[in-house]
């Protein structure tokens, strides 16, 4: 018999996402969280572009795009990152920045 190191790997992966939402099983982006992760602190706009780009042509050959879009829209301000092809960040605090945020 021989031994298979990623034989369990799918019904893992499946697992995963139905924990975090059944309507995202077999989204293509799986495994590729760093494409899809929010901007960031030291990427330059060329990078994050490049990266965006990337992002969106996954996506866009993905079966479950119409239901990562509605997932993403239900969480709001916690979907940061890029889902369904599009950039989602962070909402931005309200107020006035402090004197650290402004430097």
């Amino acid at each position: 018999m021989t031994h298979r190191p990623n034989a369990s790997f799918p019904p893992v992966v499946r697992l995963a996402a139905r924990l975090a939402d059944a309507r995202l099983i077999g989204a293509e982006c799986v495994g590729l969280a760093q494409l899809f992760d929010p901007r960031g602190q030291a990427e330059d706009d060329d990078d994050f572009a490049y990266r965006t780009r990337a992002a969106a042509k996954v996506c866009a050959r993905c079966s479950v795009r119409s239901p990562c879009a509605t997932v993403a829209g239900e969480l709001g301000g916690k979907a940061v990152g890029i889902w369904a092809g599009k950039v989602r960040s962070a909402p931005r605090p309200r107020g006035r920045p402090t004197t650290a945020d402004a430097s």
